[in-house]
């Protein structure tokens, strides 16, 4: 068939989405270096496979299309993103395969029917309005609009329905001088958008030696404190930990961190 040769690189597309797919669902998360090889799946199938059903083969350049390739990738990774955290399913390796060879078998499906049944000529894609603008020209630069309209407004929506916007960092260092072993410095860091009411246990060893059972922090405000160890911890290894709570739900964990001090 005359479109053979013009339909090779939509068949290598097909074959290796279909191998990725494969890979996400049957190889653990933690074979590194087989799940590699499913990164153009994410990083270029989607792209290249969308960008053959909207235009046909010479109707762009090659660095055109490597442009929207890549762009188109990382839009629809984007976009994918924002929906699959909205269903059941989750941000998952196996719903990410699904969606992205999904979108990436379709587009090539698309590609081919325009290929094999439109003839459109190269020309036709180079006509020159009024202005000195040509249609292909026009359509790049809308297409670009659009994906740039699309990242904003995702990362905008994404931003403003986070769960809990912000974070508190909670740090417990030695002190330096003359006894650093005898004291260590705590510190909590409310950098959450709203003012928040914490209460923090100092262990050693699994011993509560200290507790402040309320430390209310407004917005970017810092608490720091000194506390003296037990002298057991002088001359032995002693494992301090320091557990922060919030207000608003005192029996759960909200930030861990623990020091090894002594000999």
């Amino acid at each position: 068939m005359k479109y053979k040769s013009l339909d090779k690189d939509i068949l290598v597309v097909i074959a290796i989405t279909l191998v990725a797919a494969v890979l996400a669902f049957a190889v653990p998360s933690n074979i590194v270096p087989i799940r590699i090889l499913t990164l153009p799946l994410v990083l270029v199938l989607p792209g290249y496979a969308l960008t053959s059903a909207l235009f046909l083969p010479h109707s762009l350049g090659e660095p055109e299309r490597l442009l929207f390739s890549l762009g188109l990738s990382v839009v629809i990774v984007i976009l994918g993103g924002l929906a699959l955290n909205w269903t059941p399913f989750g941000l998952r390796a196996s719903s990410w395969a699904v969606l992205l060879a999904g979108i990436t078998l379709g587009s090539c499906a698309v590609a081919l029917v325009r290929r094999r049944g439109e003839h459109l000529s190269v020309s036709g894609w180079s006509r020159v309005v009024k202005d000195g603008l040509t249609f292909r020209q026009g359509l790049l630069l809308g297409l670009a609009a659009l994906i740039v309209c699309g990242a904003v407004t995702t990362s905008i929506i994404g931003a403003s329905q986070q769960a809990r916007p912000g974070f508190t960092q909670l740090w417990i260092l030695p002190t330096g001088g003359i006894s650093p072993k005898n004291t260590v410095r705590l510190g909590v860091s409310n950098m959450e958008s709203t003012v928040m009411d914490y209460s923090l246990n100092v262990n050693v060893d699994g011993k509560v030696v200290k507790k402040w059972p309320s430390i209310s922090l407004n917005p970017n405000e810092k608490w720091e404190a000194t506390l003296a160890l037990p002298l057991t911890t002088r001359t032995t290894n002693a494992r301090v930990e320091a557990m922060l709570y919030r207000a608003d739900a005192p029996t759960t964990i909200y930030r861990d961190v623990v020091l090894w001090v002594g000999a």
